[in-house]
């Protein structure tokens, strides 16, 4: 099992075995580690984290960034586009994947907060509970459940 850490353009590959992986992890400290990839050397120190969407707080070669840590699972979901972190610049949640929407769980005009359950999602014989990405209120809820959906469709739309 491999996790992989993505900041910028940049995305290395840390195996927890020694087998199968294309950097070179040296630890430092408890939090701290020495990565070479490509030629290149990267000091990472770890502040915090990770929350339960894999971001964490590190420094690389001094410089704070918040980076996302992904496992075998989420690679996969993400490789397969079902990453539901896509619609979070607006708010609105759009369908991370074609799906039929089982249960929903928000109408227009109520506060939720981050992190929220909105809607349960049925892809892939697997249930995914979709939930907000910020804290908001909702303006629209254009599907019904038992409604298909296409991947990038509205799900729920938030106020401005």
């Amino acid at each position: 099992m491999a996790r992989e850490i993505q900041w910028d353009e940049v995305r290395v590959e840390r195996a927890l075995t020694d087998m199968d992986t294309n950097a070179e992890w040296t630890a430092l400290g408890p939090r701290t580690w020495s990565v070479l990839q490509n030629g290149a050397r990267y000091k990472v120190e770890c502040e915090s984290g990770p929350d339960a969407e894999g971001h964490v707080v590190i420094r690389i070669n001094g410089v704070r960034r918040e980076v996302r840590v992904l496992d075998e699972r989420a690679k996969l979901l993400e490789k397969m586009g079902m990453s539901v972190s896509a619609g979070a610049a607006s708010g609105d949640i759009k369908a991370p994947m074609p799906g039929k929407v089982l249960q929903v769980l928000v109408k227009p005009g109520d506060a939720v907060e981050e992190g929220q359950a909105l809607l349960v999602l049925e892809a892939m014989k697997m249930e995914n509970m979709i939930k907000a990405v910020a804290a908001g209120i909702v303006s629209e809820v254009p599907i019904s459940e038992g409604e298909a959906v296409e991947k990038g469709a509205l799900l729920v739309g938030f106020e401005a």
